[in-house]
């Protein structure tokens, strides 16, 4: 159920009040603020002339990862140990995946954690817990940041792991150190969720 205290959330479902239980199928607190968005777009569009009925909104809700194929949108991958992969790259997006993180019950936490080049790292890293244990990996693209060099970055804010390039070896390795009741986060990069197998 959306907060309805929040200023954004209660003018985007004024116009949904008749029927507000929304289910998602994308996970993360973080959807709430999105839904926000869809629905006040909804509502422009609809004061267009766009006829779009409560129940296609709610299909859409409920399917839209089987509609769209998106994924990476704090995504269960597996559990003993909980593996979540989520394609928040940016501050804003790593402050929610944060949050997040901090609601689950875990033991240790490990994060595959890749980043692309073009970008100043400091600020997200900074943000990072400095108790994980990290496996610095690269995308297979030409703007991935080498492992090396982001390890060496992540130093300078007290993150310690292992280089470890390919993603999926990456996460293999993060679940060989791993217990039952441990966690394990990858992310930093949408390019890196991308190649997770089987995802």
């Amino acid at each position: 159920m959306p907060d309805l205290k929040n200023p954004l959330m209660k003018f985007a479902f004024s116009p949904f009040a008749e029927e507000i239980a929304f289910q998602l199928q994308l996970k993360g607190d973080y959807q709430q603020m999105n839904l926000a968005g869809v629905l006040a777009t909804v509502d422009a569009l609809r004061k267009k002339g766009f006829k779009i009925p409560q129940e296609s909104i709610s299909e859409g809700l409920r399917n839209t990862i089987t509609l769209t194929q998106l994924k990476g949108r704090w995504q269960k991958l597996g559990d003993r140990p909980l593996v979540i992969c989520d394609t928040g790259h940016n501050e804003a997006g790593i402050k929610e995946v944060l949050k997040q993180i901090s609601k689950e019950k875990f033991k240790d936490l490990h994060i595959v954690w890749g980043m692309v080049n073009d970008k100043d790292p400091g600020r997200v890293l900074a943000l990072l817990p400095k108790n994980a244990h990290y496996y610095f990996c690269q995308a297979k693209i030409p703007r991935a940041m080498n492992a090396a060099e982001l390890k060496e970055k992540a130093s300078a804010y007290q993150l310690e792991g292992e280089i470890v390039e390919d993603v999926n070896r990456a996460i293999e390795q993060a679940r060989k150190n791993s217990a039952s009741d441990d966690m394990i986060f990858i992310g930093g990069s949408t390019f890196v969720v991308a190649e997770i197998d089987n995802l």
